[in-house]
């Protein structure tokens, strides 16, 4: 870090034009970290994917040889790339728009007066003031104070660093005890910051189960798709000319495509942020709302999630009846230290705010954090210390223990104030001290609270709740709200780290929880294959919201806290979780159902494709236009309708192992249909016929499939798959053959379409069934032997 800067004085700050100045040398905190996608991006990066690519230069290749009758396909692929983009704009602006309340504030000096500012406008050489709970957003020299820091996300070091005055304090670290001044050194690209914030909003690599399905459909669909449609160029050449061979062969690469898809899943995960914006919670990553749907498990803090966080002292009892003044030594200790969590405030309103006589102020401070659980402070020359009396004390009699342990069984937080023996304040201070007060503190439970967890015991989410108060406390509080196994509880004071991986699945409610051992509960937990999602607003929470597949802070929470969270509660309402929850299964789950429809399109052309190549004088029978209703009425229309629907369910297994399960089958009953198409004409010896029955079979087979994906029928769904079929049987009726390119039928065809699509029905039924029975069993198997080779290894 570099310190040859000057020195500025840190009560008056710099002065407006000094900031100008450093702001005309670039010398301000801003980086190329962006919070969402530009316009540009969002246009080019829906414009130009592989796929659509191909769909332009097929779009080229049909126009050259003037095949324009066969465009129709590119109308509805601008219209699906118009939505996509509109959509994902509409995202951007309610994103942008809810992120300005969330965004990273610094409080700094200027022209003598204190300013609040987002730290993208801190600039060099500006005195910040920093208290616990904030990331640091610059390179800082610190001027004045002590604080203790976090800076695991630079060096991995989980454990708090002290830092006093002349020490540097790194950008991307956070404040866990403490208040200091400090003077920005380094700024902008200058300093860790503009990386270190990219990585606490991406903590690890991304976990996104339809993410990397994705990727393996483009990647193994864009390996197959070329070598099939040269293959199919030459095969039909071989019979057509080269603009027939040109529509075939387009036709055979469009219908391989699912194009749909894709814009199915960006959009439904799109409006999935636009509702939850709306319900004021802000998603800082699109993936983030499958990861919440997956969760089985959440872990809430008691206090700020369960409880409201304003905590209140409730009653004060006198230990050593011969100190007097316990008010007048609870007011100056409560107005010397600055912690500004919940418990503090509420000393300072009942101490220090309701106190009429003398307040000494001390400056000889060891502040309060959540590893400690105690703080201490130098009064008149003695030493007090204040926090739970196991970490405080051991001078208790059994007297004493009993009251503690009637109030903490009672739901209180209890915390006792003693007068050490010490004479000087140190990490070490001894608990042989003197008892001088238990001090009493209530937690005032949410009204919603026991609504939600019901919520949550009902739709297949485990509660757990980890806290850094007694356990007793918490259990009894759980208890309040509804906690399922609330009884299953157990204090981790003085527990080993390797202890806490074989009881983290064995209780509910856990008590005297440092941040490090949060941490390794989350990790004990995912380790066991449980999908976990944590809530979190203090820096305490930090350490276990990096571990969890869906880190939720409130806004109310810390800076740090927030910036390392994938989704932000705005309203620090935890009775709005079941929306977020709820959003986000109806989301993954109506996308699994609805994007099996493309794949069933894709997997039908393809395996179509490979038998035309085998087959003796066949070339590809379809032309781009004689797929279009099918794609239309029970693909595209369809699968975004049914992906608005509601859906609460829980969401299950492997969404590759899903879509192939419900595409698959219906792959093979069309194609069995259009292999039935093939011998009915060859037996009627009418070949021409094969092209428009094969359309007619696959169009009308593929609504029994569009069928099964609506049962069990509501009226929303009876409307929307009665109104497809109905539609597209219309549009057969009203739009002239020629157009489809397709030749008359008489009644012995419509009888064997019929039939064919009857019997496509039926065979799909009983396939998917056992299709859904293999995979579920396979990957169960599959995952069996992959955790028995961890083991052995």
């Amino acid at each position: 870090m570099n310190l040859d800067n000057e020195n500025v004085d840190q009560n008056l700050g710099l002065s407006s034009s000094q900031v100008e100045e450093r702001i005309k040398r670039g010398e301000i905190n801003t980086s190329k970290t962006k919070t969402s996608k530009s316009y540009a991006k969002i246009i080019f990066g829906n414009l130009f994917t592989w796929f659509n690519c191909i769909c332009f230069g097929l779009a080229g290749a049909l126009i050259a040889v003037g095949s324009y009758s066969n465009l129709i396909f590119m109308a509805v692929f601008m219209a699906n790339l118009l939505i996509g983009i509109l959509q994902e704009i509409k995202a951007k602006k309610m994103v942008d728009k809810i992120s300005v309340i969330v965004s990273a504030k610094a409080e700094v000096v200027r022209d003598g007066k204190k300013v609040s500012i987002d730290t993208s406008c801190v600039v060099k050489d500006d005195i910040i003031i920093f208290k616990m709970g904030d990331q640091i957003c610059a390179d800082c020299l610190l001027v004045s104070g002590e604080v203790e820091v976090n800076e695991s996300m630079l060096t991995g070091e989980s454990k708090p660093i002290k830092k006093k005055k002349g020490d540097s304090l790194l950008g991307g670290s956070f404040i866990v005890s403490g208040n200091c001044v400090a003077q920005a050194k380094g700024v902008g690209l200058n300093t860790y910051s503009a990386t270190l914030i990219k990585k606490a909003r991406q903590i690890k690599p991304n976990q996104s189960d339809i993410l990397r399905t994705l990727n393996i459909i483009i990647k193994t669909i864009g390996v197959i798709i070329i070598p099939l449609g040269i293959l199919t160029f030459i095969k039909t050449h071989i019979h057509l000319d080269v603009a027939q061979s040109i529509t075939k062969t387009a036709a055979s690469i469009i219908g391989m495509m699912p194009v749909g898809m894709f814009l199915l899943t960006s959009v439904s995960l799109v409006v999935g942020v636009i509702n939850l914006a709306k319900k004021k919670t802000l998603v800082q990553d699109l993936y983030s709302i499958e990861m919440l749907s997956r969760a089985n498990v959440l872990c809430l803090d008691k206090t700020g999630t369960i409880t409201d966080g304003q905590m209140t002292v409730k009653k004060v009892v006198p230990i050593d009846t011969s100190i007097e003044n316990i008010e007048q030594i609870m007011a100056s200790y409560a107005s010397s230290t600055s912690s500004n969590n919940a418990t503090s405030e509420a000393l300072v309103r009942h101490f220090v705010t309701n106190f009429g006589g003398k307040i000494t102020k001390s400056e000889k401070v060891l502040e309060f954090s959540s590893s400690r659980k105690f703080s201490a402070v130098d009064i008149g020359g003695e030493v007090f210390m204040l926090g739970a009396s196991e970490f405080v004390t051991t001078s208790l009699s059994d007297e004493q223990k009993g009251i503690i342990k009637d109030f903490t069984q009672n739901g209180f937080r209890v915390l006792v104030l003693c007068k050490s023996d010490d004479k000087v304040i140190t990490e070490n201070i001894s608990k042989q001290n003197t008892p001088l007060a238990i001090i009493v503190v209530e937690d005032n439970i949410r009204p919603d609270a026991k609504e939600t967890i019901e919520w949550f015991n009902g739709n297949g989410v485990e509660v757990k709740v980890i806290s850094g108060d007694s356990v007793d406390t918490v259990s009894t509080i759980c208890k309040k709200v509804g906690v399922k196994g609330y009884y299953k509880s157990i204090s981790l004071e003085n527990v080993p780290d390797d202890e806490i991986e074989k009881i983290a699945n064995e209780y509910n409610v856990f008590g005297r929880v440092t941040p490090e051992q949060k941490c390794l509960l989350i990790k004990a937990m995912r380790k066991s294959g449980k999908k976990v999602a944590m809530t979190g607003d203090g820096v305490n929470d930090i350490l276990a919201l990096k571990e969890c597949d869906c880190a939720i802070a409130m806004a109310s929470g810390s800076e740090a806290t927030r910036s390392a969270s994938n989704i932000i509660m705005l309203e620090n309402s935890f009775s709005s979780m079941p929306d977020i929850v709820g959003e986000g299964r109806r989301v993954i789950n109506n996308i699994s159902k609805a994007s099996s429809l493309f794949l069933t399109k894709t997997f039908f052309t393809m395996f179509l494709t490979i038998f035309v190549l085998i087959s003796g004088n066949y070339t590809y029978p379809l032309d781009p236009n004689q797929i279009i209703l099918w794609e239309t009425f029970f693909i595209g229309t369809p699968a975004f309708l049914l992906a608005l629907q509601k859906n609460n369910q829980e969401v299950k297994g492997s969404f590759l192992a899903s879509l192939s399960s419900k595409a698959l089958p219906g792959a093979l009953v069309l194609f069995m249909g259009a292999i039935a198409c093939y011998i009915y004409c060859n037996l009627t010896y009418q070949t021409f016929l094969i092209p428009t029955l094969i359309s007619y079979t696959a169009t009308f087979g593929a609504s029994t499939i569009l069928l099964s994906q609506c049962l069990p029928l509501n009226k929303y769904r009876s409307v929307v798959f009665f109104g497809m079929f109905l539609l597209c049987l219309l549009s057969f009726v009203v739009i002239p053959k020629s157009i489809f390119n397709y030749k008359q039928i008489f009644t012995s065809e419509v009888i064997f379409v019929l039939i064919s699509v009857l019997a496509i029905g039926v065979l799909y039924a009983l396939m998917k069934k056992t299709f859904e029975i293999f995979f579920r069993y396979g990957i169960k198997n599959h995952k069996k032997h992959k955790q028995k080779q961890k083991a052995s290894n």
